[in-house]
Formats: C-alpha cells, sequence, structure tokens
C-alpha cells in the first residue's frame, strides 16, 4: 500500500480499478478508514479509485494537536493525494467526515474538482446531534488516554483477512489514539463549519450525487435534501441506514456508476 509526505505527515491510501481510468477519490467517515470504501471500489473496475487515509485515520500520521484538523487541513490532504499522483481533476467521494471535507474541495478548489458524491453530510441538521455525542467523547478520549492507549494500540494492529474490509474498519474505530482522536475532535468541533450556506453551495458547478439516510439520527436527511436543493442539478438518492448500501455493494455500485456515466465522469 503506497504512501506519500504532506504537511510533516506520513499519508496513506490504497488504489483499486484501471489505473488508467477517470480518477475517484473516496473519503471515510470520522474513526474509520478507506478500508470502508473497499466493496466500491472494487465493483467501479473502469475508474481509478484512490481511497485516502485522512490524517488521524487508519495508518496515516495521527498527530495531536487540534489546529492539524481543520477543515482546510483536512482538505488539504485530498490535494496533496491529486499532486502526488500528478491528477488535475477528480471527482470527489465522501461519507460523513469525508463528505464534509469533499464539499470543503469542492467549494475552495473548484478546479480540482469533476464531480462529487455528498453521503450523509454533518451540517445545520446535525450539528446539534453531533455537539452531544462528540463533545462528551473527547472528554473520555483526553482523560483515559493512559488506559486507552495501550488497548486501542494492541486492536490496531490484529490481523484481518482481505476479504474483510467491514472488519478492518471496525478495527480503525476501535483502536482510534486516544489522544490523537480527541485532538481530532477538538480541532473540529472549535473550526469554522463548513461551507454549506445555500448561496456557496450554489456555486458549486460539477455534477454531484447526494445520498441520505432516513434512519440515522447523527446524519439528518434534511441536510442530504440541503445540498441538493442547494447545488444546481444536484441528485438526491434516499436509502435507510448506513448499512443499506454496505450490505448491498452491487446497489451502492450501481448508484454511483450510473451518476457517473450520465455525467461522463
Amino acid at each position: 500500500m503506497p504512501a506519500f509526505t504532506h504537511d510533516g505527515l506520513r499519508l496513506w491510501y490504497s488504489e483499486r480499478g484501471d489505473p488508467d481510468g477517470p480518477p475517484l477519490v473516496l473519503l471515510h467517515g470520522l474513526f474509520f478508514s478507506r478500508r470502508m470504501y473497499e466493496r466500491l471500489a472494487q465493483q467501479l473496475p473502469d475508474h481509478r479509485c484512490l481511497m485516502l487515509d485522512l490524517r488521524g485515520h487508519g495508518k496515516s500520521s495521527r498527530p495531536r494537536r487540534p489546529a492539524a484538523y481543520r477543515w482546510n487541513e483536512l482538505a488539504g490532504d485530498v490535494l496533496a493525494l491529486l499532486d502526488h499522483l500528478g491528477i488535475e481533476r477528480a471527482v470527489i467521494g465522501g461519507l460523513s467526515l469525508g463528505a464534509n471535507v469533499a464539499l470543503v474541495v469542492a467549494v475552495a478548489h473548484p478546479e480540482r474538482t469533476r464531480g462529487l458524491i455528498i453521503e450523509m453530510p454533518v451540517l445545520d441538521h446535525s450539528r446539534r446531534t453531533a455537539y452531544r455525542a462528540f463533545r462528551p467523547l473527547r472528554c473520555v478520549l483526553s482523560a483515559s488516554r493512559a488506559v486507552l492507549a495501550p488497548l486501542t494500540h494492541q486492536v490496531r494492529h490484529l490481523p484481518v483477512p482481505g476479504r474483510w474490509p467491514e472488519v478492518a474498519a471496525a478495527r480503525a474505530l476501535l483502536g482510534v489514539q486516544p489522544e490523537a482522536g480527541a485532538a481530532l475532535l477538538e480541532g473540529l468541533l472549535t473550526d469554522v463549519d463548513p461551507p454549506h450556506d445555500e448561496a456557496t453551495l450554489g456555486g458549486i458547478t460539477v455534477p454531484t450525487l447526494v445520498i441520505g439516510h432516513h434512519l440515522d439520527g447523527l446524519h439528518a436527511l434534511d441536510d442530504a435534501r440541503h445540498v441538493a436543493r442547494s447545488v444546481p442539478g444536484a441528485e438526491l438518492v434516499s436509502v435507510v441506514t448506513i448499512a443499506d448500501l454496505r450490505l448491498r455493494a452491487k446497489r451502492y455500485a450501481q448508484i454511483v456508476d450510473q451518476f457517473l456515466a450520465r455525467n461522463q465522469l
């Protein structure tokens, strides 16, 4: 698995599909890793699927300064991946944290974005629930780091068969490094919100697919609807839960592949 250096950090990524195909960058959710996109990438053989471990996640470096986890810093990891591979523009897709990062890239660097796949964004309608969940978690990670650190270290090094990417994704979640995890949450909670007002999103001109979930307390469907309404020409697909598409990889790939084909991406 290849890696590169950016901002003094070592960032790891995986490639699947056609190395000469149109590039598609896939960004995981909070505390997960690139492995959560393995099954989707396997179903898109005509594209060059690039799955990145954002800083603080997966095998990538885990800085312990909250300032390292501002939205623009996370978006910079994506741009650095494109620069490392000599890719001028790519479709950027992400889930939850990754969806927000993709929006930051699209707004701040439209010249690097060919299209967007935004699943479960965390915006106005989800903010209160997110704060209620993540503020206590930040405190727990910080206060219990001496106890948790040895345990999570062991979890991160548990072997996982390659055919079980979901287990690898769960390992990443359970193997959070406490001090780095607390810094990550502090950085996200205290940074300015990612761009999401109607006027800003209305300036996005690339084809956009938005995926929302009906039964998801942390990721309000209204946030997905807001993005779909605000971005000109955006498509909205609603499913039941996050498990709906993860357990039905062929359906997930069909939704994504048809969107990419319709828009010649």
